[in-house]
């Protein structure tokens, strides 16, 4: 989520809210739902197929049997004996288990400190603050509170010992504003900061605070839970700031000056909701969102409230992925086999020797004459070899060289943290990092210039016009020398178009080669046909018709000549074509490795510039800083 800056914060913050609250309903519910999502477990076929092993069998002799039958009696399989003697049961020690709730106990204790001492120093100071007697801020916190929808508009107070705006009160709740801001802000300041508390409290901040905190006490050891209640926190501030703008129509960079002016106080726990930031990575984060800050009307705000709290309810359930319940088995059926009938004892039977047969006479079958043979000539007739395919044309062709990309032109450096970006209505000049330009886009006001600079952890906002005049000229003469550049970009890029429109022409060449190829083969399997029938012919006992035969194979192999001529004519051709196409590649190659060196050439002339440009541009900016041009901002 804080990959999406353009996602709304109130949807952040919600969603936060709900990780959070996921945790605390997980504690107390009483079993998880299961969700049968994966593969019923099944015993494999193989192993209900496999035959088991026989059990120990005895022959013993049967009491009473006839003669020599036995039984055979199965004995009942021996259990496994244990392995590694008596079992024991793997079981938590019962010390380290109260240990461990030990240890719990005095970290929610530690927590639960915490959130007593704050409230009870947000209820001393709500005691001690008097009410601010200040009429035009009475009737705006009104206002707001009416814009907002709040039923009551908020006490308002003021006491020197806040540093920040904050808002305060389940049942009754007042806006605590400093007496430094009330005495030294002009009132449309205040008014900002009166509808940053307004939008805490109409969004019930102070109520809904205590889940994830509730959450981090019980779970202070969780990663996530302390992640959870910090980007919550975060994104809620973020979402009134949001508010804020929408109640007020500011503008981002006068309220991005107003967190300025604040800068960064303490947060005083679940009791109160604070305006100000808590640490300066919090008051960077909100001042980078003012940028992607986009104000919706109300009905947009409440059909993506409902889609969210769809979503909430659907995903704060806690669930459990099981298994799916397995098919119910067959009936295993008992196969009987019938046993065997005995064998009826063997009677010794006594029969008479057979005479001995008369010795049998040797039949001797006369041998066949021999069948006459054929003439050689007409039974074994040598088929002549398949001819050769011949050569095909050059099909692997050679790919047009890759135009070289043209350098880049280097950018003036960022030596040790030193950063700075020029922001003007029509263009950015910048040498930073992201998060600089972000900082640079926020505080830009409508038609005004304006320089960010950080030396190392320090930042500055320069508007002086005469240090930006002199910063902008120093900036063109690089842009011209990177218009040049871009120039033989183009025509490199032209030449690149010229060399792949080649490169087409060429890869058409090849397919009509390739069907060549293909017609070369078509010819030769005519000719492999033709070697049959000359050998058919030759076995043929009637001359007439072998003349026959012999001229339509004539005519045949005429007209595989003249195919063969015609396509090697288009070879021919073709290879010429890919020839002429070949040395305008090679021409355009030519013309290309000399843009080459040209824009090498431009590339060093650059960066000799570049680096002149950065001392003339980091010695300008120092003597502003002296000079004391320099706006600081909080660090």
């Amino acid at each position: 989520m804080r990959a999406l800056p353009r996602l709304p914060a109130s949807v952040r913050a919600g969603l936060w809210w709900a990780v959070a609250l996921k945790f605390v309903l997980t504690l107390g519910w009483p079993r998880p739902l299961p969700l049968p999502l994966l593969a019923a477990r099944s015993e494999p076929a193989a192993l209900a197929q496999a035959p088991r092993s026989p059990s120990p069998s005895v022959a013993v002799h049967a009491a009473g049997s006839s003669g020599g039958e036995m039984e055979e009696v199965m004995s009942p399989p021996l259990a496994p004996a244990p392995v590694g003697g008596v079992a024991r049961e793997a079981a938590w020690p019962p010390l380290a288990g109260l240990v461990l709730f030990g240890v719990w106990a005095m970290g929610v204790a530690w927590q639960l400190r915490g959130h007593v001492r704050s409230w009870r120093q947000v209820r001393g100071m709500r005691e001690r603050a008097r009410p601010l007697q200040h009429p035009e801020l009475e009737e705006e916190l009104d206002f707001l509170s009416t814009e907002a929808g709040l039923r009551r508009p908020p006490r308002l107070l003021v006491s020197s010992e806040v540093a920040s705006p904050l808002a305060a009160g389940l049942l009754s709740p007042v806006v605590v504003l400093p007496a430094k801001a009330v005495s030294g802000l002009p009132v449309e300041a205040l008014r900002m900061a009166l509808a940053h508390e307004v939008a805490h409290l109409r969004r019930g901040d102070l109520w809904m605070g205590w889940a994830p905190a509730f959450a981090e006490t019980v779970l202070f050891f969780h990663p996530l839970v302390r992640q959870a209640a910090r980007e919550y926190a975060l994104a809620r501030e973020e979402a009134c700031d949001a508010e804020a703008l929408r109640l007020t129509g500011a503008e981002p960079a006068d309220y991005g000056e107003l967190l300025i002016t604040f800068g960064i106080a303490r947060a005083p726990g679940t009791a109160a909701a604070l305006g100000a930031s808590v640490h300066l990575h919090a008051l960077h984060r909100r001042l980078r969102m003012l940028e992607f800050v986009d104000v919706m009307s109300p009905r947009p705000r409440r059909l993506l409230t409902g889609a969210l709290c769809a979503l909430g309810v659907v995903a704060l359930v806690p669930f459990q992925v099981v298994a799916q319940e397995p098919p119910p088995a067959p009936p295993a059926k008992a196969a009987v086999t019938p046993a065997a009938p005995p064998a009826p004892p063997a009677k010794a039977a006594v029969t008479p020797a057979a005479p001995p047969a008369p010795p049998a006479k040797a039949a001797v079958a006369p041998a066949a004459p021999p069948a006459p043979s054929a003439p050689a000539a007409k039974r074994a007739v040598p088929v002549p070899p398949v001819p050769p395919v011949p050569p095909m044309g050059p099909l692997a062709l050679k790919a047009p060289p890759v135009p070289p990309v043209p350098p880049v032109p280097p950018m003036v450096g960022d030596d040790e943290g030193d950063s700075f970006v020029l922001v003007t209505d029509g263009s950015i000049m910048m040498s930073g990092t992201t998060g600089d330009l972000h900082l640079a886009r926020t505080f830009k006001q409508g038609g005004k210039d304006l320089l960010y600079v950080r030396r190392g952890e320090k930042a500055f906002i320069i508007r002086d016009t005469k240090t930006l005049q002199q910063l902008r000229a120093l900036m063109q003469g690089a842009q011209a020398e990177g218009s040049q550049q871009h120039e033989l970009g183009k025509k490199q890029g032209e030449l690149g178009r010229k060399q792949g429109e080649l490169g087409v022409k060429q890869g058409e060449l090849g397919m009509k080669q390739g069907q060549l190829g293909v017609k070369h083969a078509e010819v030769a399997q005519k000719r492999a046909a033709l070697a049959l029938e000359h050998s058919r012919r030759v076995s043929l006992q009637d001359e007439a018709e072998q003349e026959r035969l012999e001229a339509e194979l004539e005519k045949k192999e005429q007209q595989l000549e003249r195919e063969e001529e015609a396509i090697d004519q288009e070879q021919e051709a073709l290879s010429e074509q890919q020839e002429a196409l070949g040395r305008q590649q090679e021409a355009l190659g030519d013309e290309q490795e000399s843009l080459s060196r040209e824009q090498e050439k431009l590339a060093r002339q650059h960066e000799k510039q570049a680096r002149e440009v950065q001392t003339k541009v980091r010695t300008l900016i120092d003597e502003a800083l002296k000079q004391g041009l320099g706006e600081p901002l909080p660090s």
